[in-house]
């Protein structure tokens, strides 16, 4: 069996850690969740309550060789965090909680985390280091980019492609066919009904730039 690591101890982290035992505990993944691995200040106090171990720094993967799910919500700390990661003996999961569907013909890159009650029809497209929060969708023939975060309840419909590194907030909706740019912030509940520049925040309802 597998170990994995959760990268990461914050809020964020700690749901990584739930997605993933939870999928240890329905056999839909093979893998012993171990403990987490921090640079920061963690709450050992929250960690004693999950029954979980802090193993160290990120410099406890180089003596321990195993898989990792980074557990960090922000994008671009995300991609800083892999960029470090893909030079240990180490592989990154991707982990999909059982309560999540996963419809046919869809694509996961190797780092995504979906969590529970989130879907993805069909023939979607996944990037890498990609987390699905809780309660999303994500609609038919969608592209989605590396390093995206969705946070809870967000729904993508179809025809849509999101850049590398976007932000949807809780509650955001991305209508058919638009396009969100690459490091893009699209604020909570937003809807979006129109392109989105690469890099701009866009909030309300129609979603505009901040």
């Amino acid at each position: 069996m597998t170990e994995l690591v959760v990268v990461g101890a914050g809020g964020h982290g700690r749901e990584v850690f739930d997605a993933a035992t939870a999928a240890a505990r329905a056999g839909t993944a093979d893998w012993d969740v171990v403990g987490f691995v921090d640079d920061g200040d963690v709450d050992l106090g929250r960690l004693e309550r999950l029954g979980v171990a802090l193993l160290g720094d990120l410099g406890a993967l180089l003596v321990r060789p195993t898989a990792y799910a980074i557990g960090v919500g922000t994008p671009e700390v995300r991609a800083r965090l892999a960029a470090r990661l893909s030079a240990l003996p180490a592989d990154p999961a991707t982990v999909v909680h059982p309560g999540a569907h996963i419809g046919p013909d869809v694509e996961l890159g190797e780092g995504v985390v979906v969590f529970d009650r989130t879907t993805i029809t069909t023939d979607v497209r996944i990037g890498r280091h990609t987390h699905l929060n809780v309660g999303c969708a994500v609609q038919h023939d969608t592209v989605v980019g590396d390093f995206v975060q969705f946070s809870p309840g967000v729904f993508v419909n179809g025809d849509c492609v999101l850049g590398d590194h976007v932000f949807l907030g809780t509650g955001a909706i991305v209508t058919r066919g638009c396009t969100v740019g690459a490091g893009a912030r699209v604020g909570a509940g937003a809807v979006v009904l129109a392109d989105v520049e690469p890099g701009t925040t866009v909030v309300g309802v129609p979603a505009r730039p901040h």
